[in-house]
């Protein structure tokens, strides 16, 4: 995943690490061992890599945009399907 911002905070970082855990954390716990066809969007959606990146990329632009007031934002994200092949979901 890569981000993207206009400004620094002021510690001079985009983000903090620790906050960027704590915003993925609800996205990644919400699917995590559980039946991806059994949970929205993906019960009409394919869970493909694809759709996989756009889900983490809308969930976690959704976040930022709470825990940064629309400072930062998602540029890409990328699921790694193998250790040679990816989707990149980005706007």
């Amino acid at each position: 995943m890569t981000l993207a911002g206009a400004e620094l905070d002021a510690a001079g970082l985009l983000v903090d690490f620790k906050l960027l855990k704590q915003v993925l954390r609800p996205a990644i716990e919400r699917i995590d061992h559980q039946m991806l066809n059994e949970l929205e969007p993906f019960t009409v959606l394919n869970p493909s890599a694809e759709n996989l990146a756009k889900y983490f990329y809308d969930e976690t632009n959704r976040h930022l945009a709470d825990v940064t007031a629309g400072r930062v934002r998602v540029k890409d994200c990328t699921i790694w399907e193998t250790d040679t092949t990816t989707a990149t979901y980005y706007e």
